[in-house]
């Protein structure tokens, strides 16, 4: 007898949502939440996002600059306006937000002299590190381009090796956003030096009053909730799943691939209801 109802696999990616998750949202509309201080998230934060037993980040002490953002959409969109549509590059198969802002991906060895790389790391799609990472980071050095990395799916992956104290690489961000987190997508950008945008004019102008109920919230789902909760708790049913439906496993939880056809399709909704209808 099947375990898992295979229709529950989708062509569309969905985030992984259940009951716990559902729980905490409602327990912290329902109750009497204490403000936090900017200086007391960002602490707690940068520990909860990069301290991560299943992955391995490591040069983000490079940035000494560290800000509260609403979303890493926050991040890249700060990026965007700084240099405007045509002064930013992506690469192809990214994430389809920077697509619909009119950037459609340069191949690698293509890449365009002091212009600024906007990447997803781990790859928005497989949740991995780019195989031509090593060469990107090359093509970077030698045409004198600045990167900033959206590392919004780091919550949702496993087996990242990444060093970021790179000398191109001038700032990343992560949110809590892809665990489920959608309705207070707050998170924290690390820079090199300080930037004047948006985000610095509200954490260093108004300092906490701007993202005091983000940071709040933030500070007790970090408390409630484990930074790898998603393959600490789906990680057995995840291979469980991608060994009876015939998927090859990715580095995201809620991610595989059709065999052979190396198609991504997503898992999410088996992982929180396996049990065929």
């Amino acid at each position: 007898m099947l375990m898992f109802n295979k229709s529950l696999v989708s062509e569309k990616i969905l985030s992984l949502n259940d009951s716990y998750l559902r729980k905490l949202r409602r327990q912290w509309h329902e109750g009497s939440q204490k403000q936090v201080s900017r200086t007391h998230f960002i602490a707690q934060a940068q520990e909860w996002f990069v301290n991560s037993p299943i992955n391995n980040i490591v040069g983000y002490h490079a940035f000494p600059v560290v800000d509260v953002i609403q979303g890493c959409t926050q991040f890249f969109e700060n990026v965007i306006l700084k240099y405007g549509r045509s002064g930013v590059q992506t690469l192809p198969i990214e994430y389809a937000y920077y697509s619909l802002m009119g950037m459609y991906g340069t191949k690698p060895g293509e890449l365009i002299h002091n212009k600024p790389l906007l990447i997803s790391l781990p790859h928005c799609v497989s949740g991995g590190i780019r195989s031509d990472w090593p060469a990107v980071l090359k093509e970077c050095e030698q045409k004198n381009i600045d990167i900033h990395v959206d590392m919004a799916w780091i919550v949702k992956s496993k087996d990242i090796k990444l060093d970021l104290d790179h000398p191109n690489i001038k700032s990343f961000g992560m949110s809590m956003s892809k665990l489920s987190m959608e309705w207070n997508r707050v998170g924290l950008r690390w820079s090199k030096q300080q930037q004047m945008d948006s985000i610095t004019i509200a954490n260093h102008y108004y300092k906490g009053r701007i993202n005091a109920n983000a940071m709040s919230c933030g500070s007790y789902i970090m408390h409630n909730l484990d930074r790898d909760y998603a393959w600490n708790t789906y990680g057995n049913t995840n291979q469980q799943i991608c060994d009876e439906l015939d998927l090859e496993p990715t580095k995201f939880v809620h991610v595989a691939r059709s065999k052979p056809s190396g198609r991504v399709v997503g898992i999410g909704r088996l992982l929180t209801k396996p049990t065929p209808s």
